[in-house]
């Protein structure tokens, strides 16, 4: 299967990952297996909202840089998100509430449509991804003490598995495996481009071939 339109994303979505409120049932995927008996009971909650904004163009998918000052992934792309707060009902609020304080997303304007396979991150991470369609003509208000860019990209261009290069690292002691996805000077990788590629492969089953 290959990406065909927005549309056609979101029925995928709406059948294929988890409903937006309700038990979850996709299996968890990321980096479990690089975390120690220690780190794996200390897992924290968190989410992520994946926006995509209905360009007249084409779908796209907003993206941020993280600030350098971050104390964890420091200066990756990422999609809005962060921890899953006490006063938060669920991770769904959370993603809402983080979109808003970092690219001023407006809650209620947000057409909620699933939620993706949780991920669990090297950094003890429990993150979920919540799939929402922003106004077409959003325009982001990033907060600088959060966000130090924002950008765009295509979703046709992050549906496609030929944009998904396997890359090797070393890191804590341990040769590590991930994609990345270079998008016009933007270096999508790590669990920002494993989210993407688990929403690929639930969604168009990893029909293509992945570049080497």
């Amino acid at each position: 299967m290959a990406f065909v339109d927005l549309d056609d994303f979101l029925a995928r979505a709406r059948l294929r990952l988890d409903p937006v409120q309700g038990r979850e049932r996709l299996p968890e995927g990321g980096d479990l297996e690089y975390l120690d008996p220690e780190a794996i009971t200390n897992i924290r909650a968190a989410a992520v909202l994946v926006p995509l904004i209905p360009r007249k163009g084409g779908a796209t998918a907003l993206l941020t840089h993280r600030p350098e000052t971050m104390p964890t992934h420091a200066g990756q792309v990422a999609f809005p998100g962060g921890k899953v707060d006490p006063e938060d009902a669920d991770e769904v609020e959370a993603a809402l509430r983080e979109a808003e304080e970092e690219v001023g997303v407006v809650p209620d304007s947000v057409e909620l449509v699933a939620r993706g396979a949780p991920y669990i991150t090297g950094t003890a991470f429990r993150i979920v991804p919540v799939i929402g369609v922003l106004p077409a003509d959003f325009v982001p208000r990033p907060d600088p003490t959060e966000v130090a860019d924002v950008f765009e990209a295509p979703l046709s261009f992050l549906m496609s598995a030929h944009n998904h290069t396997r890359r090797s690292g070393y890191w804590n002691g341990q040769t590590r495996h991930y994609f990345e996805m270079p998008w016009e000077g933007h270096r999508i990788w790590g669990v920002t481009a494993g989210i993407i590629r688990a929403l690929y492969e639930r969604l168009y089953e990893a029909g293509e071939e992945t570049a080497a």
